[in-house]
């Protein structure tokens, strides 16, 4: 699952901080469910105070799904298609992250019987 956490301060992949789910992303990439999860960090000043997605300024939408557009040609080809849907609420983000948690409990139910 991946998540865009908005914050002012740069931080390195792997860091553990509090963030909340703003909103779902849903994107089809070459084909395949690829939802991102948009979040705000719980500590920073300016983005702390959100808590839907439709909260935020059109032009950092526009920001986000450009940066999803953008990052998926550089990472792999440029004929890739990628397509990016309408913004969800953040009720959609925390489904989403539970239905992604219980497959993964689910995962380890079953490798513990192995």
């Amino acid at each position: 699952m991946d998540v865009l956490v908005l914050m002012q301060e740069p931080v390195l992949p792997g860091t553990f901080l509090r963030a909340r789910a703003i909103g779902l992303m849903p994107m089809i990439d070459q084909g395949e469910k690829d939802d991102k999860i948009i979040a705000v960090c719980a500590d920073d000043p300016e983005f702390r105070h959100y808590t839907d997605i439709k909260e935020l300024p059109p032009h950092r939408l526009a920001e986000i799904r450009r940066f999803f557009e953008d990052f998926t040609l550089d990472k792999k080809n440029e004929n890739k298609k990628v397509d990016v849907d309408d913004f969800l609420p953040a009720e959609a983000a925390i489904d989403s992250i539970k239905y992604s948690m219980d497959l993964y409990a689910s995962y380890i139910v079953e490798s513990l019987r192995k």
